[in-house]
């Protein structure tokens, strides 16, 4: 922490940076090392004054070529550095591990000039020692990472990257640990990826459906149009979700909500449909009326035709039935191709109480009046 705020060593500090990030099996504690790190990075970047001391130019044209590779055997850099492991055994304060014809600098107590790119690489390196190694096996939830206003320039930077796998990194910090998330909205931090066209990355991908299980609640308020641009552009589908009855509660709120009743792309109606068949763990409350009734006043039969099936399979509800049976009726009048889907319902909705029961009596009982032909105006009186 010392070596990055004063700047004197960060040349070492790549070093160790990159000696962590190799370590497949480094332990779980690191990771609150490393977000204080970034905030320590993110300080030491806007301290950054062009007119102090820099460093001598090819020993920064030299630098800049090892902030911006991977030290690999291959490589050709690597003749400029040696064995980086036996480099690392030897860092020191009086050893520099950039050596030019021979002659080792000593830069113990100077200030080392670092372009803003050179932090940012910096803090990609070490946003991956914290946060890369995260599978499930790796036990993060005993962690509580300490958010600091410093922390804005780390997801100023991290999410304007062109790297999703910086980005990825970044958003495990929304799901990492105990306590508070970090102030802001991470769906806005998103949007700047989401003006690309390219699709995510896989780890993005995955690391995104998982953050929104988690923080959609409070994206909603934070962003609500943000969230759903986010939601739309990954499609999820049923065969990516594990928690089936999650992600239906997810969708049934985003819904709930203005935006996501105007915006949600219909791709996610549907797979309410998939994720809602024949369950009952849906509770319904009455802003989901006043989903069904914006719907139908909209005609926008498709998304109504799911939110009927997400209705059907919550039951048994004791109010309100005649409402729900009258637009389910009209809406299989207009939309015939959703009618085989209430009558697999039908067969497939399992009750378990007489209530129940009487409800799924009546839904079959409108699938046989529109399998008659009869008309809404002919069998129940309108809203």
């Amino acid at each position: 922490m010392n070596g990055i705020a004063d700047r004197s060593c960060l040349h070492h500090f790549i070093y160790l940076l990159e000696f962590l990030a190799a370590w497949e099996k480094r332990p779980a504690h690191l990771t609150p090392m490393a977000y204080q790190w970034c905030s320590a990075i993110s300080e030491a970047a806007g301290r950054h004054d062009p007119s102090e001391t820099t460093i001598d130019a090819s020993y920064t044209q030299r630098y800049i070529l090892l902030l911006q590779k991977r030290l690999r055997p291959q490589d050709p850099v690597n003749f400029w550095f040696g064995d980086a492991e036996e480099e690392f055994s030897e860092v020191g304060p009086s050893h520099d591990p950039v050596r030019l014809d021979s002659t080792s600098y000593h830069s113990r107590g100077r200030p080392q000039h670092l372009t803003p790119s050179m932090y940012a690489h910096l803090l990609s390196i070490t946003l991956e020692v914290g946060f890369r190694c995260d599978t499930p096996s790796r036990d993060q939830s005993v962690l509580h990472l300490d958010h600091t206003s410093h922390h804005k320039w780390v997801f100023d930077t991290a999410f304007s990257s062109d790297d999703d796998e910086v980005i990825a990194d970044a958003l495990c910090i929304w799901t990492t640990g105990v306590g508070s998330t970090p102030p802001g909205s991470c769906a806005r931090y998103l949007a700047k990826r989401l003006e690309r066209v390219a699709p995510f990355s896989p780890r993005l991908w995955q690391t995104s459906i998982r953050t929104i299980e988690h923080i959609w609640r409070n994206e909603l308020e934070a962003s609500g149009l943000d969230t759903i641009r986010w939601l739309n552009h990954l499609g999820i589908d049923a065969d990516d979700v594990v928690d089936r009855e999650r992600w239906a509660l997810v969708l049934v709120g985003v819904m709930r909500s203005p935006t996501g009743l105007e915006s949600l792309s219909p791709h996610y109606w549907h797979l309410l449909d998939k994720l809602v068949a024949s369950k009952h763990f849906l509770h319904l409350e009455s802003r989901d009326m006043e989903v069904m009734r914006s719907l139908k006043e909209a005609e926008d039969w498709e998304k109504l035709g799911a939110w009927m099936v997400a209705m059907w399979s919550s039951l048994p509800i004791f109010e309100s039935m005649g409402d729900i049976e009258e637009v389910t009726l009209k809406l299989l009048s207009r939309r015939p191709s959703a009618f085989p889907r209430f009558e697999d319902l039908c067969k497939t909705l399992t009750c378990s109480n007489e209530y129940c029961q009487a409800h799924k009596n009546k839904l079959q009982q409108i699938c046989d009046q529109v399998r008659a032909g009869q008309s809404p105006s002919e069998s129940l009186s309108p809203l």
